[in-house]
């Protein structure tokens, strides 16, 4: 392995790289290089100008945190996520509103739909898995070392062992398992009437892991079943760990451009996922 290879980061360059992107970075440098050139440090300009451009070779862009605004910056120009679209490069997911299977738009979790958001939280606090910190809330070091360890447990276990452990869980819903070839397919299908439906939930294996093993962390705790699944999905929003792989979780939007999880045909949510897979954890609500 060369020195340039070792230094090249797959995710921002190649087949990944996003050209619009690459392209700011690359006006950003010369815009320095000329405001250096205008007051006569020639040698300096210079020198900026070979590191700027292998940084943006090797890393795909200069601009400090570019894959973390990038995507934000889309967002909110109107028409911009069709300009950012690079296609699908490798380790992107590619599901949109329109070839996503139903039941997993608005982010499809264990729990019914008539779950009582704020009755679950009460419990969660009262149960001291969810803990005051300051004007926010947080998870119990404890209980996230506990659910961490399940996961990791989990991780590598086959789809088909996950959907099992989840009808055991439930008891209320029939659960199957769907190779769906779009999106992130494989899915952990939950039924709760007498046939597939519009209103089955479609678990991602990643979401359908972390859930599983959340249900069965918070056994430890004074909390009957129906609270444990309720309080499954929710608890997504505090992961950071990834349960696919064992990245670290960011926050970021479905728009594709620099880390973005989705293509340009779908708005643009705002989300959590795995920097290192892409997989999409938690749908977070709109910003006002």
């Amino acid at each position: 392995m060369t020195t340039f290879d070792a230094l090249r980061d797959a995710r921002y360059t190649g087949e990944a790289r996003c050209w619009p992107c690459t392209a700011v970075n690359v006006v950003v440098v010369a815009a320095v290089v000329l405001a250096l050139a205008l007051v006569d440090r020639v040698a300096l300009a210079a020198a900026v100008a070979v590191v700027g451009a292998l940084a943006v070779w090797l890393r795909g862009y200069v601009v400090p945190f570019t894959p973390r605004f990038a995507p934000r910056l889309v967002a909110a120009v109107p028409g911009g996520e069709r300009l950012f679209d690079h296609g699908n490069a490798p380790g992107r997911d590619r599901e949109t509103a329109d070839d996503a299977p139903a039941g997993t738009a608005g982010d499809a979790n264990l729990a019914p739909r008539d779950v009582d958001a704020e009755a679950t939280l009460g419990a969660l606090v009262d149960a001291g898995v969810v803990v005051p910190a300051g004007e926010d809330l947080q998870l119990d070091d404890a209980f996230r070392e506990a659910w961490t360890v399940r996961i990791r447990d989990r991780r590598d276990d086959p789809v088909e062992a996950v959907a099992s452990d989840v009808a055991d869980a439930l008891a209320d819903a029939t659960v199957s398992v769907e190779d769906e070839d779009v999106g992130r397919g494989p899915y952990v299908v939950v039924s709760r009437g007498d046939g597939p439906s519009l209103g089955d939930a479609w678990l991602t294996r990643p979401v359908a892991v972390a859930e599983l093993a959340a249900v069965e962390a918070l056994a430890d705790h004074d909390l009957d079943r129906a609270t444990r699944v309720a309080a499954a999905g929710p608890l997504r929003l505090f992961l950071d760990e990834c349960p696919a792989c064992g990245g670290d979780v960011v926050e970021t939007t479905t728009v594709e451009c620099c880390g973005g999880t989705a293509g340009a045909g779908a708005s643009p949510d705002h989300v959590l996922a795995c920097s290192d897979c892409d997989s999409r954890l938690f749908t977070l609500p709109d910003p006002e």
